[in-house]
């Protein structure tokens, strides 16, 4: 299939993005490969169209049947009164309570780049300094911010136990209406799918022989865990699609920020040098604050 042609001019611009768009997507469906572009950008493209895409049509369907919502849920409430699902109750508890220290094994690596970039810059790091910020503030955005310290608050939204047709004392509410009555650590979004879906940022820095693979398996690893919230009746399924959806944004956004858009995108060296700088900046703090060695407590300063 041949390419378009792309115009510098700027009003065909737009166009050519819609061009560039479909012949990717046609040869994904063709040929089953993306078109080799420089930086990525076609998969790129393509994962925004998707993730957008999807956050339409679930935000669509969702609106027009709110009480699919309610069936689902009643659904996994039925599977779980289940005798034989009883069997696996520790692995699903083991897996959930893992949860938080898989992202801490995930996030530390890019901690310690940074403090090490900072305070040691002469030693070797774990990885980059994009690759350290990327995950940091990914999952400091995503995970953090938007879905716990956001939505999760201010939209009253409540979880399925809570709502009369569940035994509960609140009024069921749909996916987009934030005035229900829950006030605090509420059912939209869900906030350990959210986690659990940020692990395709470490995925995105594995090696490009090895990348779908970490993708695939983090994708299986976001979905075992929206499995688990809906079996334990602490979301709705537009909970857990929604909080996929808004992470695979933030991590889209943030990547795109530090490695893909020229107008932002930073040089290794050019961070590099501005976390040393930084770095020797707090040395010299701490070190205005530290009474010097040779100072002797009984003989005064004099004035420089």
């Amino acid at each position: 299939m041949s390419r378009p042609d792309r115009s510098t001019s700027p009003g065909t611009r737009l166009h050519g993005l819609w061009n560039d768009t479909i012949y990717d997507i046609a040869n994904v469906i063709a040929h089953g490969y993306l078109p080799d572009r420089p930086g990525g950008r076609s998969l790129a493209r393509i994962s925004f169209i998707t993730l957008a895409a999807l956050g339409v049509l679930t935000g669509i369907i969702f609106a027009v049947d709110p009480s699919l919502d309610l069936r689902v849920a009643s659904f996994f409430r039925n599977l779980v009164a289940q005798p034989e699902l009883r069997r696996f109750d520790g692995v699903i508890d083991v897996v959930r309570q893992s949860g938080p220290f898989v992202i801490i094994a995930a996030i530390m690596p890019a901690v310690v780049s940074i403090i090490a970039r900072i305070f040691r810059p002469v030693r070797l790091p774990l990885m980059s300094s994009r690759a350290a910020l990327f995950l940091i503030i990914s999952l400091a955005l995503g995970p953090g911010l938007l879905v716990n310290g956001v939505l999760k608050e201010v939209w009253g939204r409540p979880r399925p136990g809570m709502v009369t047709q569940f035994g509960g004392d609140y009024t069921f509410t749909p996916w987009w209406d934030p005035r229900g009555a829950c006030d605090s650590n509420c059912s939209f979004v869900s906030g350990e799918t959210s986690s659990a879906v940020w692990m395709a940022a470490p995925a995105m820095l594995a090696p490009a022989a090895w990348r779908f693979a970490a993708l695939g398996a983090a994708g299986l690893y976001g979905a075992a865990f929206a499995f688990i919230r809906l079996l334990a009746g602490g979301h709705f399924l537009s909970d857990v699609i929604f909080a996929a959806i808004f992470t695979g944004l933030v991590i889209w956004t943030v990547h795109g920020f530090l490695f893909r858009w020229r107008a932002t995108r930073v040089e290794e060296c050019a961070l590099n040098a501005v976390l040393e700088k930084f770095g020797r900046a707090i040395v010299r703090l701490i070190a205005g604050f530290t009474p010097s060695r040779t100072a002797r407590p009984d003989k005064t300063i004099p004035p420089a």
